[in-house]
């Protein structure tokens, strides 16, 4: 009689898809840069992003900030939304609550 024991472990996360494109080169500063702030919508995560924006813009000189709400915490964010971030914004913030 075989005593062994096996145990397979199936994750739900399936395997990570990476996108063809290139990923956009990090700015080298923020200073004089506008800033895109995309709040997920989770409970708290507009007091905490607020609060990182306040410290960026006083600490390092953002120029401006574009801030923006998903519609639901667990839907992706309208492409409207992304455009406008793409278009306006040098860097984007993306934030959660708890």
């Amino acid at each position: 009689m075989n005593d062994e024991i096996f145990t397979e472990v199936i994750s739900p996360a399936g395997i990570p898809r990476i996108p063809d494109e290139a990923l956009t080169p990090r700015p080298g500063t923020l200073e004089g840069a506008t800033l895109g702030i995309l709040e997920n919508n989770k409970e708290f995560s507009d007091w905490v992003l607020d609060r990182v924006r306040d410290q960026l813009l006083e600490l390092v000189g953002i120029k401006e900030v574009v801030q923006l709400r998903k519609h639901h915490l667990a839907q992706s964010a309208a492409p409207e939304t992304l455009e406008e971030l793409n278009s306006r914004c040098d860097a984007v913030l993306v934030g959660v609550g708890h």
